[in-house]
Parts: structure tokens; C-alpha cells; sequence
């Protein structure tokens, strides 16, 4: 008997593209705090300030949410395969 993953598949796609959406948030809540922390760095230390660890986490995190919801709406998009056709003729063994 074969199983029909397609609701499954949905499903898991759904929460993909929900946990991208709140990678999205944070990594957009982090570039915030990350140029705010660069515009005082840039006042206290100069405008040659080199980028934290703040930023890399922040363009890492949206670049992750990226991938997510890429991988969340590729889920969306996948088609089951056609459910294999019998003929009517049946098969007997002989001997």
C-alpha cells in the first residue's frame, strides 16, 4: 500500500516558511540594534570602525530565513506522483 505524503509535505512546508518568516524578524530586529551599534562605535572610535559580531549574526540570520522560506514554498510546490494504473487483466502462475 502506498502512502500519500502530500498533506505531510504541505504541512512541513507551512512551518518552513512560518519559521523563516520569524527568522526574518530577528535577523531585521538585529540589523536594527547592529546599526545602531555601528553608528555609536563610528562616534566613538571613528568612521574606519570595523563591522561586530552583531552584523554578521544579523545578515547570517536573514540569510538563513532565506533558505527556510525557499525551502518551506519548494515543499509547497512539489506534485505527488500519479498513482500507478492496473490493468484488468490478472496474472496467474502456472505450474
Amino acid at each position: 500500500m502506498q502512502r500519500d505524503d502530500t498533506q505531510e509535505s504541505q504541512i512541513l512546508g507551512g512551518a518552513l516558511i512560518v519559521s523563516g518568516a520569524f527568522l526574518a524578524t530577528s535577523g531585521a530586529v538585529c540589523a536594527f540594534a547592529a546599526a545602531n551599534h555601528m553608528a555609536i562605535a563610528a562616534s566613538l572610535c571613528g568612521p574606519g570602525t570595523g563591522h561586530c559580531i552583531l552584523c554578521i549574526v544579523s545578515a547570517a540570520s536573514l540569510l538563513a530565513a532565506a533558505a527556510t522560506a525557499a525551502a518551506g514554498v519548494a515543499l509547497l510546490r512539489v506534485r505527488p506522483y500519479p498513482a500507478p494504473q492496473h490493468s484488468g487483466c490478472s496474472r496467474r502462475r502456472m505450474g
